[in-house]
Formats: C-alpha cells, structure tokens, sequence
C-alpha cells in the first residue's frame, strides 16, 4: 500500500472528472457555512490537505484536524495563516480540545471521511458533541443507494485508475451509505434529525444535523 489513497486523491480532487464529484459538496458546505454570518467557527475533521472550503466567507475561522501528522504538516507549509488552528487528533476516538479547539463551533464537517469507519456512530457522537446549539454537523459519503451508479464506477474506471497507482479501492470504504441508513446515523441527543441531500451526479450525499440542546 502506498501513500496514494490519501494524499493523491486530494491532489486530485479540483480536476475533471474528479471535480464533478467535490464541486458540488464545496458549493453545499459553502452555503451551510454562510449561514452563521461574516464569521463562524468551523471545525474540519480528517482535513487531509484541505482545511478551508474555498467559497465561504472570508471571516470565517476554520479549524482543521487530521489523524495523520503528515497531512497537518503539509497544510501548515501551505496555509501558514491557520498554523496556529491545525492540530493533530490524539487518537480516532478524540479530537484536539485545547487552545482555538476548546470552544464549540458553528459547524463541524467532515468530507468523505465516515464512510472509512467500521463503527461510524461513535464518531459521529464525538464530532455532533462539539456543535454549539443552533450548530451544525455536516458529513458527506459516497451514496452507495441502489440506484447509484457510484458502485459501477468504483468496480471498474475507479479500481483501475486505483491499481495503476499501487492499492485498490475494493476495501477502504467499510460502511457504505446510503441515503436512509446516513439520516438514520445516530449521532446523538440532542440533535435534530438529518437533512439528506442528494449530489445532481447522484455519487455523494450530504447530510446536516442540526444542534437544538447541548450536549
């Protein structure tokens, strides 16, 4: 196994036909991030090399952690202006919690990143705890619904262009979302029940729980 999967497919991901699938989730994360005004507090989990969303506001304080110590070096060569707010998680089960991560935020995303977790809800119970209320928690997946294509291409263009490149794809998604069983993910108390949007190619879903009590 090389370093493709991870750090390639971010490079990747703002070029055709790639940009047909991350597009689409940057202009939905742009839209819920506008919503909380010139300024929110924004928390992107498992941020690889991408720990801002180009399109929000430009006030906007985004946090990024990642597991890999790699990728967080990485982004602090390429966005010194957020050194001080990128941070490495302890474990998968913890995420930073002191100086700029103490507080809640506004919004806590993570894009593509559920659907490599063998047991999602935990997790997602761990992002949806640092939503402050009237927050939300974004998290976008692969739409693996009957009617998706996505299945298709991964088992066939997607697994070649993987294996050309030294790994396969056939095992680095272990839960496969699909639109009813992500607005079914328990992500908590105290959370309102998830908004599912579908992506116009079909390939991705987005999902938004809204925080209506505290944690």
């Amino acid at each position: 196994m090389t370093d493709a999967p991870y750090f390639e497919n971010h490079k990747r991901r703002d070029r055709f036909p790639w940009s047909l699938y991350h597009q689409d989730l940057s202009r939905r994360l742009v839209r819920t991030i506008a919503d909380y005004g010139a300024a929110p507090r924004v928390l992107v989990v498992g941020c690889g090399l991408e720990p801002e969303i180009e399109g929000a506001p430009a006030g906007t304080l985004f946090h990024g952690c990642d597991l890999d110590s790699r990728a967080i070096a990485e982004c602090a060569k390429l966005h010194p202006q957020l050194r001080d707010r990128l941070a490495v998680c302890p474990s998968p089960s913890e995420l930073p919690s002191s100086g700029d991560f103490a507080a809640p935020f506004d919004v806590v995303l993570a894009k593509e990143v559920v659907e490599h977790l063998d047991e999602p809800a935990p997790w997602a119970r761990l992002l949806a705890s640092r939503v402050r209320v009237g927050g939300s928690l974004v998290l976008t997946t692969p739409n693996y619904s009957r009617l998706s294509s996505l299945r298709y291409l991964e088992a066939t263009v997607l697994e070649w262009i993987a294996r050309r490149d030294g790994y396969s794809r056939k095992h680095i998604h272990p839960t496969k979302f699909s639109k009813r069983s992500l607005a079914r993910l328990d992500v908590g108390g105290g959370m309102a029940p998830a908004r599912v949007e579908v992506a116009w190619t079909g390939w991705t879903l987005f999902g938004v729980w809204k925080r209506i009590a505290p944690a």
